[in-house]
């Protein structure tokens, strides 16, 4: 695949990109808001497997957007450590303080409160892992400087980030005893170079700079239309084998995922460029993807209000419709939120 550059025109897709997977994010943790509950055999569980399997591809894509922004060696690291790492610790201690005081509100005992905060609400876990990353950007950067190792760090990255630990977490259910062995073994092998999502920061940066032939974007689509079909059905077939709810086709570490999300990545990269669309369509998809960090922060706190005060929730009427819909109420909602305050100065550089 020959290498391209990094221009503004290029990496126009990436304001949508952004906003579809905020919008993706928001209707997995919709989805997933009864999921438990549900029986594995109603058409409820099933509409909410078939939602929540369709856009587990939200946070890979988000990982992929940093990998092609920040891989590229623009950005000193002296820089991402003052903007970028910062903000995302004042966000951290701001959105903690926030979800919190809710959960106090919520009657939550002093000793729980204090972990809650520490540890941040559930959503927020990507935060500690896109610091993670932002932390060995001077490494990974030296990496792809060469086409050879940062073709070489992706295929160690599908073996032992994606095809093993699926392959894995699938032989125990055709011998148990197999999968124990098998799992020893990789074990004692102790191999971490290029697992996490490090794979996803350095195969946006690919992704964002490879000419695609016409028929290696349709070969694309295809497997990524494979994965989404082997996300609904696999996990719906295992979850009625177990008689409850598998997640065991949902990770981000899958390879149904993995395909998942480059088919999203690539089909955005190849016929969603904002130079393409009219002005008033361009105007509103910068300002939502500029927003889109607070309305991650914020959605999570939407949907439980939604459901504590109002007792709007997915079972309220018909999942099919629940899903989608409650997912634009609380888009809009977080939307609104932030970006009111995005338009406090030092709210906009500090916590959104």
């Amino acid at each position: 695949m020959e290498q391209g550059t990094l221009t503004a025109e290029r990496t126009g897709y990436f304001d949508f990109l952004r906003v579809v997977a905020t919008y993706a994010v928001i209707i997995l943790h919709i989805a997933a808001q009864n999921w438990y509950k549900a029986d594995v055999g109603s058409l409820e569980w099933k509409a909410f497997n078939a939602y929540d399997s369709i856009v587990r591809w939200g946070v890979p894509i988000f990982v992929m957007i940093s990998g092609a922004l920040f891989l590229n060696g623009q950005q000193a690291l002296e820089r991402i450590f003052k903007k970028n790492i910062f903000r995302i610790i004042t966000a951290f201690c701001f959105w903690s303080c926030v979800y919190t005081a809710a959960d106090y509100l919520e009657g939550v005992e002093i000793p729980r409160i204090s972990l809650h905060f520490l540890r941040g609400h559930y959503h927020m876990w990507f935060l500690f892992m896109i610091v993670g990353l932002y932390l060995i950007i001077p490494f990974l950067r030296k990496i792809v400087e060469s086409d050879f190792l940062g073709k070489y760090f992706l295929v160690l990255a599908l073996a032992f980030s994606f095809v093993l630990p699926q392959f894995l977490s699938l032989l125990p259910y055709a011998s148990e005893r197999a999968g124990a062995v098998a799992n020893a073994i990789v074990k004692d092998l102790d191999f971490h170079f290029t697992l996490g999502y490090a794979a996803y920061f350095v195969l946006g940066f690919y992704l964002d700079r490879c000419t695609i032939s016409r028929k290696a974007e349709g070969a694309v689509y295809v497997l990524g239309m494979g994965g989404f079909a082997a996300t609904v059905l696999c996990s719906q077939i295992i979850s009625n084998h177990q008689q409850k709810g598998s997640t065991l086709f949902y990770g981000n570490f899958t390879v149904n995922v993995l395909l998942e999300s480059i088919a999203v990545f690539v089909f955005f990269r190849k016929h969603c460029q904002l130079a393409n669309v009219p002005g008033w369509v361009k105007s509103l998809i910068q300002r939502l993807a500029k927003y889109s960090f607070g309305v991650y922060l914020a959605h999570a706190l939407v949907i439980e209000q939604m459901s504590r005060r109002m007792g709007w929730d997915t079972l309220s009427y018909h999942p099919l419709l629940s899903v989608p819909l409650n997912g634009v109420v609380v888009f809009l909602a977080s939307f609104g939120i932030s970006a009111i305050l995005n338009h406090v100065p030092v709210l906009r550089r500090y916590i959104v």
